[in-house]
């Protein structure tokens, strides 16, 4: 709104008595316009803040938008509508609400809906967060190689030295719950933040470690900042991509937790021998420092607690409900519980055949630590194409789905695609043609091509699996990854750990048959989910 100036009314006060009456005229014209004024700024001012009572945000930048919000804005800056009216309780005047104002107008996303954000921007943020989560799995295996050489050098016992891997993979498992309590009710961006900032420091500790007790804290540190991204990632995804976006979204941002296994012992290989140990914790602490400024400069506010804050009467009870364990209640739901025991199971397994794959190439077909590092690519490969092609595959299904259903859908449209149930009994074929193919000592290129359709096969059921959580459990999607995550690195855990004894009792070729085995008579359980999944979500919703 182009208010008249005073400037624009006023004349030569010297002139004659016919310019006298118009300067009256204009005068008055003038105290009229400011009364206008006034009167809008108070209507403004109150829609305003009877918006934000009611916490709703998107209103108030509806308001602000308007051609009249954008000049009461400006004249609130200034103090133009103070000086004017005096008595007008502008927002310019309640230092908590300017507050509100200026964080809105620092951000020009912070109003806005993040399913909403261009797509140049949602790229951006997967990007970053597909690295955050790169950095958890290569942590997990980059000092494979050295292991060795921290016994050698710490003068300590294989179990000591084994004992910072055992920490590292089971705080992981536990401390995702913690972050995901906090992350669904106070958002991501800070989180990212406070858990990098203590991961870098937990890698300094490790590379500044003198004798194993240290060096196995610091790995508990580094950990604990590091897990964030296992559940805060997913929670991200969630709140920026639509339904049928999520499947190919979270294809990619598996690429980087997939990736990680893959080049980890590569990298810490040959930087422990050029520098030992201790270089590869400083490579840890500069990589993770890059990304942490990435994520500063990058990575806005996804979650939007302002559009389910509780009332008045209920804040003082919301924050007694914030606990370690809030993420594990999601368990007392069925479809819940039925997928992470399928999913237990199958990382019970990948992780038992990467502990003893090592070994399996290493003393039976004679390769070097680098040479094995290298073959561990083939199921790395095979996982990012089958995380790929299965989260486009799911997007696919869950769009003609819902299209054949007049627009209609639900997350268990997701788990109706052939793609998927393929990948499963083949997941379960290939574990079994591996263990049989080392048993009876083909060719190590004959193993690794087993590894590659296993890496592929696993991961693309396992994305279907992710991205359904998301939909399934919107409003707590950090917090449904962390329940998984948890139960399925506690299994990993026991899987790694049997490993060897298994591969001496059994041999391989029986081993893995049992494995396949087993995964095939888990299999029903995700059409139990299909079947009944959205039956008990109607459960759900009305607890």
């Amino acid at each position: 709104m182009n208010y008249p100036k005073e400037s624009d009314f006023m004349t030569d006060k010297s002139s004659s008595a016919e310019n006298t009456l118009s300067n009256t005229l204009a005068n008055e014209l003038l105290i009229e316009v400011n009364k206008a004024k006034i009167a809008t700024a108070s209507i403004l001012t109150e829609i305003v803040m009877k918006d934000i009572n009611k916490n709703s945000i998107a209103a108030v930048d509806k308001v602000l938008h308007t051609k009249i919000g954008k000049d009461y804005l400006s004249a609130a800056d200034n103090g133009t509508l103070e000086k004017q009216a005096g008595m007008v309780p502008s927002i310019a005047s309640t230092g908590r609400t300017r507050r509100a104002f200026w964080k809105g107008r620092a951000d020009p996303w912070a109003h806005v809906d993040p399913k909403k954000f261009p797509q140049g921007k949602k790229k951006m943020i997967l990007l970053t967060v597909s690295l955050a989560g790169f950095i958890g799995p290569l942590s997990t295996t980059i000092y494979y190689p050295a292991l060795e050489t921290i016994q050698r050098d710490l003068d300590t016992t294989e179990t000591l030295v084994n004992a910072t891997l055992s920490m590292f993979t089971f705080f992981m498992a536990f401390f995702p719950l913690i972050w995901a309590s906090f992350s669904d009710r106070y958002g991501r961006r800070n989180l990212y933040l406070i858990s990098f900032i203590i991961y870098i420091l937990g890698s300094i500790g490790c590379a500044l470690s003198n004798n194993i007790a240290l060096l196995i804290i610091f790995r508990g540190i580094s950990a604990a900042g590091v897990s964030s991204t296992m559940s805060l990632g997913a929670g991200t995804l969630a709140d920026i991509f639509y339904p049928e976006e999520r499947g190919a979204a979270f294809a990619w941002y598996t690429c980087g937790p997939l990736l990680g296994p893959a080049v980890g012992p590569i990298i810490g290989g040959y930087i422990d021998q050029a520098w030992g140990y201790h270089g590869i914790f400083w490579f840890l602490a500069a990589f993770s420092a890059i990304v942490l400024f990435l994520m500063f400069v990058f990575l806005p506010e996804t979650w939007r607690r302002v559009h389910n804050l509780p009332a008045p009467g209920e804040k003082e009870n919301h924050k007694k409900s914030v606990n370690p364990f809030a993420s594990l209640e999601l368990l007392k739901f069925p479809n819940m519980r039925v997928l992470v025991v399928y999913v237990a199971f199958v990382f019970m397994f990948m992780y038992l055949n990467n502990t003893a794959f090592t070994r399996t190439y290493t003393l039976q077909y004679g390769l070097s630590a680098g040479q094995v590092g290298l073959c561990y690519l083939a199921q790395a490969a095979g996982s990012i194409l089958g995380g790929i092609t299965g989260g486009k595959c799911s997007d696919r299904v869950y769009k003609e789905t819902v299209a054949r259903n007049g627009g209609v859908g639900w997350p268990e449209m997701r788990l109706g695609g052939i793609f998927m149930w393929v990948g499963v009994v083949v997941m379960a074929l290939a574990f079994a043609a591996y263990g049989w193919t080392v048993q009876e000592n083909a060719h190590w290129a004959w193993g690794l091509l087993c590894q590659f359709v296993l890496g592929f096969s696993l991961m693309s059921p396992n994305i279907v699996i992710n991205t359904y959580l998301a939909d399934c459990f919107k409003s707590r999607s950090a917090s449904a990854t962390a329940c998984n995550n948890f139960v399925r690195y506690i299994t990993a855990g026991v899987g790694a750990l049997v490993a060897s004894v298994l591969v001496d009792k059994l041999g391989n070729g029986v081993l893995y048959s049992i494995c396949g085995g087993i995964l095939l008579a888990a299999a029903p359980l995700l059409f139990i989910v299909y079947w009944n999944g959205r039956k008990w979500s109607a459960l759900r919703e009305a607890l």
